[in-house]
This record gives structure tokens, sequence and C-alpha cells, in this order.
């Protein structure tokens, strides 16, 4: 765990050192495959260096999306002075934003804007693989290369790869008693995305390795914890859980199971290939069906033996908020209590969140 911690705190000294370019990206719907495919190293922007945005208040509203302010701020800080690129995915209001105040503002060479579509069927698929071509296109022009579909494949394989290891990990989650707990694993999910990816499969190779994942059924099972909602990469509040006494067994958000669910058909044509995993992957509340996200948290307690679910949505976040009042009432038809939590970009709310995660657990042990 100390190697991950060490390439998630040092990123952007590494990130600073490497010879090649580098390319920021701020959503789990970025194709990180095609700026791999042209040498590029993609990370994510994380906006968790700046929380109390004061620069980005003065650009964009305040009551906006705290992630997307943080990362703006971030911006305007200098932290990304040294990127070369950045490229933000049209995922909502707050996004399409950020890429305006970006291009306005920043002075970062390259900024490219994907539109994603809101829901996936032939025509939407077939829209956002134009997207994606736009994307490729608009790199090649501006870094003067090509991209090629053997180098393409390469990245594809390389992260079907890391998804694959990702989820071998997560299925240990499973256990009564995970070897791994909920804060190492999004320690791990930060890690990934911090631009070092060889590196960092490989010491998640090793790291698997290392885990005894014998299924010790032998004492008490805790609190089974499934946290969803919406981008949180928050390690106090996994922690808070856990030290509270459950286990946190599952993370349905766009750093967890989100990012490396499933994987890219290398047998179709690789353009049309990442169009189709992206937009079919496990549901957003960005994306419409609802049900199809409710389903898709349903499977996932059945499949994790999950007792109840904490769904986190940031101050401001509309299509989380908007979304919870019919996920909740459709997990507690199925007998499945739910704590709602908001907070800022930092939970500076600790205190007061102890106190209800505390009582929820409680009352959720004693149904």
């Amino acid at each position: 765990m100390e190697e991950f911690t060490s390439l998630l705190n040092n990123r952007i000294s590494y990130l600073q050192r490497l010879d090649g370019p580098v390319m920021g990206w701020s959503s789990v719907y970025t194709p990180e495959e095609i700026i791999y495919a042209a040498g590029i190293a993609p990370f994510s922007v994380t906006g968790e260096g700046e929380p109390e945005a004061v620069k980005a208040r003065s650009i964009l509203s305040s009551n906006l999306c705290p992630y997307v302010l943080s990362c703006l701020e971030e911006g305007l800080q200098g932290i990304y002075d040294f990127m070369d690129g950045v490229v933000i995915v049209n995922t909502c209001d707050a996004r399409r934003r950020l890429y305006d105040a970006w291009r306005n503002f920043l002075k970062t060479p390259f900024i490219h804007i994907i539109d994603l579509p809101g829901t996936s069927t032939p025509e939407s698929r077939s829209y956002f693989k134009n997207e994606l071509l736009l994307f490729k296109s608009a790199i090649e022009d501006h870094f003067k290369l090509k991209i090629s579909e053997k180098s393409l494949l390469e990245a594809i394989s390389l992260w079907n790869e890391t998804r694959r290891v990702l989820y071998e990990l997560q299925q240990l989650r499973k256990h009564q008693h995970p070897p791994v707990s909920g804060t190492e694993f999004l320690t791990i999910m930060k890690a990934c995305t911090s631009g070092n990816r060889q590196d960092f499969l490989d010491r998640l190779k090793l790291y698997l390795k290392s885990i005894d994942n014998n299924n010790d059924t032998s004492s008490k099972k805790p609190l089974r914890i499934l946290i969803t909602g919406s981008y949180s990469d928050q390690l106090s509040l996994v922690s808070l859980v856990e030290e509270l006494g459950a286990d946190v067994v599952c993370d349905d958000m766009s750093n967890g199971l989100k990012y490396f669910e499933g994987s890219v058909n290398i047998d179709k044509d690789p353009m049309e290939a990442l169009a189709e995993y992206y937009l079919q992957k496990s549901s957003h509340s960005v994306m419409a069906d609802s049900e199809e996200r409710c389903n898709h948290i349903l499977k996932l307690i059945k499949d994790y033996n999950v007792d109840a679910v904490i769904y986190f949505s940031l101050k401001f976040c509309d299509n989380n908020l908007i979304d919870f009042p019919y996920q909740k009432n459709k997990l507690n038809e199925h007998g499945i209590p739910v704590l709602s939590l908001e907070g800022e970009r930092t939970l500076v709310n600790l205190h007061q969140i102890k106190t209800r995660v505390q009582a929820f657990i409680e009352m959720s042990e004693g149904i």
C-alpha cells in the first residue's frame, strides 16, 4: 500500500519529469486509450489540492459542483502549468462550464471537449464514435502525429488488462472478511489514474499475489456497505465508515466499479469498440435510465451481500440529487436501508457526518 500511496502523492512530480506530453482528464467517460495511443500520458485532474476554490468562484457560480470548481482552481493556481493538454467530457452543465472557463482563463496548449449522449442506443453510439474520431483527429493535428490502429489496440489491451486485474482484486471484497479494505481499494483506484499506467499495473499484480485471499467465515460478519452517488475520492469518508465497525465492500462510483467494469472488444474496429464500451458501461446519473441504474445497484447488493447503502452526493450535483429519491424508494422496497449524505469537495462537515453514519450503522445492524 505504501507504493500506491507513493505513486499517488508524487504524481505531479512524476508527470513533470516525463519526456513526453501529458494530458489531464476529468470524467470516467474519457477514452484514455486514445490519449495513450498517441504517446501521451493521461492522468486524472482531481481538484483535491484546492478545495476552497477562491479564484474559481470569482469566475463560475459558487453554487456549482465543488469538484468542478476545485479542478478549475488547481488550474488557476498553476498546478497544471506543465500540462500539454486537457480533455473534458460534456457530461453535465457544470463540466461544460469547466470547459468554457478553462478555455478562456488558462493557457493549456490543447483543450478539447467530447460531447456525451445521454442514452445508449445504436444512434447515440454512432454519434459518440464520431465524437471520438474528432478527438483523435484533434490530437493528431495539434501534436503533429498519427495514431495507428496498432497503437490503439496496444493501448486498449493495456487498459483491458488493468480492468481485469482490478476486477480480480474487487472480487476479493465479496469475502465475509475482505482482505482489502475499502480505504485501501480507494487508494489503489486513485493511484491507478495518476498517470503511470504500466508501473501501476506491475505493482498491482504483485500486490494481488501478496494478498491472503482465504475467505475466513469463522467470526461474525460486520455490516456490509455499498457506497454510490457522486464522484468522491475522499478517503476520510470510507475510513470513517470502517472505523465505526462496518465494511465498505463495493463502490458504485466513477472512481470505483464504474471505472473498470467490463472490457473493450478487441475484435471490433477500435473506435467503434471504444464508443460501445464507454456508452454501455454501468450507468451514471448523467445518463437517462434511472431504472437501469437501480437494477445495477440491486445486482451489486446481491453479489456483494450488501446490508445497507450510503448515497453520497456532492453539493449542487443536480444529477445525483434528482436521481436519489427514485433510487431510495426502489431500494427501500427491497428492504435495503439507505443513508443520504451531502458534502463539499473535502468533507469539512466530517464530525456531523460521523454522528449520522454511526446512527445509520446501529439502525441497520438492528434490522
